[in-house]
């Protein structure tokens, strides 16, 4: 497994959503396996879990000369992401879809999509939510600009009675299918 850190273009993962809503926690979950060697044991076995350390690193860590990308955990940021599309080249961004119960769609499918493809199957929860290509709109009218895609699993449930901080079976289940999405995405051969 050779990679070769740094990336060409200064890169992010930004991994966006709310964990107390099962499925729409998939961000946050992805940058906490991407990060912490206990949460990637979950799913990988040590060689690949030693290989994900070496390769990411949690966005608030100080990079002094740290080569590893950094992985956002957006959770709901809203327009306060736009300073990360102004900094990047390059970031891709770890979230859930809703393609729709008449889709036909399984629940854990991963996608990559362009943040306008995936403006169609963005979760909006109420009026005041903000969709990521909203953010991407703002920060492209502010001059800022970055070459951005998507890494998507439709969801199963994102309305829980009760908040729940877990993912379902099948969406859980995708994890290790959206992490090898990702490092295709990023161009990085294992």
């Amino acid at each position: 497994m050779a990679v070769q850190l740094p990336l060409p273009k200064k890169t992010l993962v930004g991994c966006v959503g709310n964990i107390l809503l099962l499925d729409e926690g998939l961000g946050p979950h992805v940058a906490r396996v991407l990060t912490h060697r206990d949460a990637a044991l979950e799913y990988f076995d040590e060689e690949h879990t030693d290989l994900l350390m070496s390769l990411f690193r949690e966005d608030q860590i100080e990079p002094g000369d740290d080569p590893r990308i950094p992985v956002l955990d957006a959770g709901t940021m809203g327009m306060s992401m736009i300073p990360y599309i102004r900094d990047y080249e390059r970031i891709v961004f770890i979230d859930v879809i809703d393609c729709g119960d008449d889709s036909g769609v399984e629940p854990g499918t991963v996608y990559v999509l362009t943040p306008e493809d995936m403006a169609e199957h963005a979760i909006m929860h109420s009026l005041h939510d903000m969709r990521l290509i909203d953010v991407i709109d703002n920060a492209n009218l502010a001059g800022y600009d970055c070459d951005i895609s998507c890494v998507c699993v439709q969801k199963q449930d994102i309305d829980p009675k009760d908040f729940v901080i877990d993912l379902t079976p099948k969406v859980k289940a995708s994890i290790p299918v959206v992490v090898g999405t990702l490092l295709e995405e990023l161009g990085l051969e294992l």
